[in-house]
């Protein structure tokens, strides 16, 4: 970014986007998730559901990342304690939350 910027390669409007998202905090919104920080809550959540810790950490990086951004996505509280009840829940079966294609299950990535 900040070669783009140094080269004058941002337009006006862009830069008022980019300095409008630092002010509000959304520029570094999903540093946390792509670093696969696991939000308190949800690993007391994991570590509260058997094998579901051991399970969510052999997942894919691709799989974690997009769990903890569904996770940090919701809106409001009751949506994020229900989105990390299903990711516990689910982990402890080897599943993986909000995640169409299952490895292992018809359609899923083995086949």
């Amino acid at each position: 970014m900040a070669r783009l910027q140094a080269a004058g390669l941002i337009a006006p409007a862009g830069q008022a986007k980019i300095d409008a998202a630092q002010r509000d905090g959304s520029w570094a919104a999903l540093d946390a998730v792509e670093a696969l920080e696991i939000p308190p809550d949800l690993a007391a959540a994991l570590d509260a559901n058997g094998a579901a810790r051991a399970n969510f950490e052999a997942f894919p990086r691709s799989a974690k990342r997009a769990i903890l951004e569904w996770i940090a996505a919701a809106k409001t509280t009751p949506t994020r304690a229900k989105r990390i009840d299903e990711t516990a829940r689910q982990a402890a079966e080897n599943l993986r939350a909000n995640q169409w294609r299952q490895p292992g299950r018809r359609g899923g990535a083995d086949e």
